[in-house]
């Protein structure tokens, strides 16, 4: 009965990405969602199509959803949108090396011989990148994230460890620490500026690995430290009082949908609060399944199973990377693929 129910919803989710309109943001994170959907399933036409929909859109795509789309167009040979992708990568900061370290895409741009539309693309692109570059946010969210790792390991890392037996006391000491940079600096810098992530900071500063000239499989991008912030605060018993402020910057575009659902998963678990996205954290309740589910449609996610797909999808990307050094694979950004 609970597989009838999760296709019914599967199909529902099918249905709303065709037809909600109401938010751009939302609509888009719902194509790409459904888009890596079939990826899972190794169904690359249809996921192209859903990329396809999504970048019709008229918001900031985000990064790592540029770089799959041009692994997607790889796939299919779709020359044309392999451009556009590469356009709109360039321009949310993705850089050249990104490309040709990426054994799927590399071949492809040596294959057609594009090199030179990659480089002038990027020339063009770059600049409008810099340009969006909210300086200010990004030096202050910096700040915050380098107070908070201070302090996390000094308190949790390391004498919480060595001393035990006063455990609670450098528990408390930090829950008092995290708790000023949130509610005091954190929140009000998001009220004012909005969420301090990749659509509102952009990304090519933020820490992204560095390259080197051996083939770098593994990178990353995007700005986390708000996230690891949120995530380190609510792994203290917390109240709802920013859940909705949170919420409205997803409806805004500034926050992800995986990222809020990530912080909301652990409140859920350290604040016996029942709001579960199994995002992260996730109950095993069965009963609260459909409630999950459409908590995750409304802020555009697919179905948790979806996650849990993910997670055995890296577990086999992990063991061919290890035992056979195939890095072929298209990238989710979940890991080990």
């Amino acid at each position: 009965m609970k597989y009838i129910f999760l296709l019914s919803l599967i199909t529902l989710f099918s249905f709303d990405i065709n037809d909600n309109k109401s938010n751009p943001h939302i609509n888009y994170s719902l194509n790409v969602s459904q888009a890596e959907s079939f990826i899972l399933k190794e169904n690359y036409s249809k996921a192209l199509q859903y990329y396809k929909k999504a970048f019709s859109i008229n918001v900031k795509p985000i990064a790592k959803n540029c770089f799959t789309a041009m692994q997607i167009a790889v796939i299919e040979n779709d020359m044309l949108f392999f451009k556009k992708t590469v356009k709109k990568g360039f321009e949310r900061g993705l850089l050249p090396e990104y490309l040709t370290n990426d054994s799927l895409i590399r071949s492809y741009i040596s294959k057609n011989k594009i090199e030179k539309f990659i480089n002038s693309q990027f020339q063009i692109s770059n600049k409008k990148y810099k340009k969006s570059i909210n300086y200010k946010l990004l030096d202050t969210i910096n700040k915050l994230s380098d107070l908070d790792n201070k302090w996390k390991i000094y308190y949790l890392d390391s004498l919480s460890i060595y001393d035990s037996k006063n455990k609670d006391i450098y528990w408390k000491k930090y829950d008092s620490i995290i708790s000023d940079i949130v509610d005091v600096k954190l929140i009000s810098l998001i009220t004012k500026h909005g969420f301090p992530e990749e659509r509102n900071i952009d990304l090519n500063y933020l820490g992204i690995k560095s390259l080197s000239s051996k083939p770098n499989y593994d990178y990353s991008f995007g700005n986390n430290k708000a996230k690891l912030i949120l995530l380190h605060y609510y792994s203290y018993p917390r109240d709802k009082s920013y859940n909705q402020l949170l919420k409205n910057e997803v409806f805004k575009g500034n926050l992800q949908p995986e990222i809020y659902a990530s912080i909301m998963d652990f409140q859920s678990k350290f604040s016996n609060i029942d709001e579960y996205y199994n995002e992260w954290h996730q109950t095993e309740d069965t009963n609260k399944f459909e409630a999950i589910n459409e908590r995750r449609l409304e802020i555009g996610l697919l179905p948790f199973e979806e996650k849990n797909l993910k997670f055995k999808r890296g577990q086999k990307i992990c063991k061919e990377k290890r035992e056979n050094k195939n890095h072929k694979q298209v990238r989710l950004f979940y890991w080990c693929g």
